[in-house]
């Protein structure tokens, strides 16, 4: 492109988002380094001065990089910005990003107000509870106190040890404000701190050793604060997201007012607002600068609609305005037989568009045949169902031919040949309508589907998201398909108003299974064998067994009774268990789970035991090695071998590390399996 050309391109958002998405790299860079008159490999590495924590290293060819792979985001939040004043702001910032002129940011930079606490965007009374994250010297306080004066309590939250003693001092002479050295994160942890004294010290992962490092205490802000909190500002050093995750109760119950800094990693300009409309729909936003010759100090203010100036008027809801996101999107489940099970609906298929309605706003509905009465619909408030005459196909196609005009998604659970003509008629009618396709995938089913066929490359063709449940079977089926498999996990919500806290010492010598005892899947007589086989081994452990029985299984148990009659007392078969806080006390009484099965496709139970905290031994079905994180919380035998299932019990229960790999299968199961992350991460899938 010309360099005329690429300065043009600057002058507005929509020239720039052109430019992104109708030329490459290699063209950008060679107009850019033109204008600045450097070769392309300088422009290549010239330090941005922010966005250098993190990922990347802050140099201009990842700032590029970032801006040609997510146009489309950076779309979304221009659309998003609330006043002129925010898309001048962003228009400038993003021009710098592309030609770093000291220009652009003079244009960017607000002079008049100061940072976090703009009056023409937001507003503060008596009331107010303020987070203060990334406290420093207590600067950002007193600043408040400034501009407000009244406060209901302050908390403040300042990791280095130095910092916080200044803080503490300045801050003395006020009253009702909490001032906590530790960072804020995700969860807690312990992680290291480069640096001190400085505005800007890092938290990093915890590294051994490393000089002018010191160990920092993280906490979230959804443990440490029991109240109401109302007005939120982060500066942290590029650890806004976790922190943000941390909060994300606060956020979606409480609505606050948000001032977070999005200059410390590339992508944060776009991610974090991304992620709070993520956690809580309906958020108004506002771009600031402050800092007139450096790409520091930008910050998103997030705005309930009802707070601040520009606010909706009282009592008016934000589905009464005009706005792009007003209206929920209509998301239909149908059901792939005669209708669902009562079971399904605590599971992917039921969890998933419960969630999507709770935290994402969604209107959500499972369509099918009735199969008898739903008590599980207890626990999905505002998780609608549709029951059809029968659950036939021509009932279901009847039904996606009314509703497919009004519907922005289809969600599928497994390729059946049912959901074929049902894809046919939904994409016919609604083009633009998505299609989401959990393959429900195990090397058993898939294996043996004739995928090159018309009708399934055709049906496979219209899915826009298609998704495994384990990272094994999502690899073989890229490599085996032509279409790009997502990996999407079954993870785990807790319905249970219980505590999910780990602890090990509260557990007992427990080996715990949970599903349809007696089915081939599940292969409960290798775990029955197995632990005969290991008992004498293990003095003091039972073994629990909580579900159905088959009926064809009891001549098995009774069997079972006669050869091993010393085991009464110590095999305990618990029945279904279909109150929530029940079964989550048997997986906490538990330190191992057992997972015999000959094949599985993504089995709640594994999450739901990780997330309790169960050392897993299960068989080498397609994802054990997700089950057990490549054996650091567990072990896998061979399908079907008693003895060796009986060996991976005899370790597991004797291990002097148990407690160790429990407890790491409790920090895994948050960091992979929260199903909340999962369906965020979804819902930006499907809908962009």
């Amino acid at each position: 492109m010309e360099q005329q050309d690429f300065l043009n391109a600057l002058n507005d958002y929509a020239g720039i988002s052109r430019m992104l998405k109708t030329h490459s790299y290699e063209e950008i860079l060679t107009a850019a380094s033109g204008v600045g008159q450097l070769t392309p490999e300088e422009l290549e590495q010239y330090p941005m001065g922010g966005y250098s924590k993190g990922r990347t290293s802050g140099a201009y060819r990842f700032v590029l990089l970032d801006l040609l792979k997510n146009v489309e985001h950076y779309d979304w939040l221009y659309s998003r910005l609330e006043d002129e004043v925010s898309r001048r702001t962003f228009n400038s910032l993003m021009a710098y990003r592309l030609y770093p002129s000291q220009e652009f940011l003079k244009i960017a930079y607000d002079a008049e107000h100061p940072q976090y606490f703009d009056k023409s965007i937001i507003s503060c009374d008596e009331q107010e509870v303020l987070a203060d994250c990334g406290g420093f010297t207590g600067d950002t306080v007193e600043s408040y106190i400034r501009q407000f004066g009244k406060y209901k309590r302050i908390y403040v939250y300042e990791p280095s040890q130095e910092n916080a003693a200044v803080c503490r001092k300045n801050l003395s002479k006020y009253k009702r404000i909490t001032i906590r050295q530790c960072g804020v994160g995700e969860k807690g942890a312990s992680l290291t701190i480069q640096g001190s004294g400085s505005s800007s010290s890092f938290i990093e992962q915890k590294a051994e050793g490393g000089a002018g490092s010191d160990s920092v205490r993280i906490i979230s802000l959804d443990e440490d604060i029991r109240e109401k909190i109302t007005f939120l500002k982060m500066d942290v050093e590029g650890f806004e997201i976790p922190a943000l995750l941390g909060a994300k109760r606060h956020i979606r119950e409480d609505f606050p007012k948000l001032a977070i800094c999005t200059y410390h990693i590339v992508s944060d300009m776009w991610e974090i607002p991304r992620l709070i409309d993520t956690i809580r729909p309906g958020y108004r936003f506002f771009l600031r600068h402050y800092e007139l010759t450096q790409n520091w100090e930008t910050v998103i203010y997030a705005i309930p609609p009802d707070d601040g100036p520009g606010a909706l008027p009282k009592g008016k809801s934000l589905s009464e305005t005009d706005t792009a996101d007003a209206k929920p999107k209509r998301i239909i489940s149908p059901a792939h037989n005669e209708g669902w099970f009562n079971a399904q609906i605590l599971k992917d298929c039921g969890v998933i568009p419960y969630l999507l309605h709770k935290n994402h706003g969604c209107d959500t509905c499972m369509v099918g045949g009735r199969r008898g009465e739903y008590p599980n619909l207890r626990y999905v408030p505002g998780l609608k169902m549709e029951f059809l005459p029968d659950g036939s196909l021509g009932s279901m196609a009847d039904y996606i031919e009314k509703e497919a005009a009004d519907t922005d998604c289809l969600l599928l659970y497994g390729c059946y040949p049912f959901y074929e003509p049902l894809a046919d008629i939904y994409k016919r009618i609604n083009p633009g309508g998505k299609i989401a396709l959990a393959l429900d995938a195990n090397s058993h089913w898939m294996d043996r589907i004739q995928w090159d066929t018309e009708n399934f490359r055709r049906f496979m063709g219209q899915c826009d998201v298609i998704s495994a449940a384990g990272r094994t079977m999502q690899r073989h089926l890229n490599e085996k398909w032509p279409w790009a498999i997502e990996y999407i996990p079954n993870g785990f919500y807790n319905f249970s108003d219980i505590p999910m806290e780990f602890d090990f010492h509260k557990k007992e010598n427990v080996i715990l299974t949970v599903g349809r005892l007696g089915t081939m899947q599940k292969s409960t007589h290798v775990l029955l064998d197995a632990f005969a086989l290991a008992a004498r081994d293990l003095p003091g452990w039972e073994l629990h067994l909580a579900g159905d029985v088959v009926k064809e299984f009891n001549s098995v148990i009774e069997s079972y009774w006669k050869r091993f009659p010393e085991l009464k007392e110590r095999v305990r078969f618990l029945g279904h268990i279909s109150d929530r806080d029940m079964l989550y006390k048997e997986y906490q009484k538990a330190k191992v789970f057992a997972l015999p099965s000959t094949f599985e496709g993504g089995a709640n139970v594994i999450a739901e035991a990780l997330y309790a905290g169960n050392a897993i031994a299960i068989t080498k079905i397609d994802e054990y090695k997700d089950a057990t994180d490549c054996g650091r919380c567990g072990m896998a035998s061979d399908i079907g071998d008693i003895s060796g299932f009986a060996d991976i019990l005899r370790k597991l229960c004797s291990s002097e590390h148990l407690e160790e790999l429990c407890r790491h299968a409790h920090e895994y199961a948050r960091d992979n399996y929260d199903m909340e992350k999962i369906v965020a991460r979804l819902y930006t899938m499907i809908f962009g």
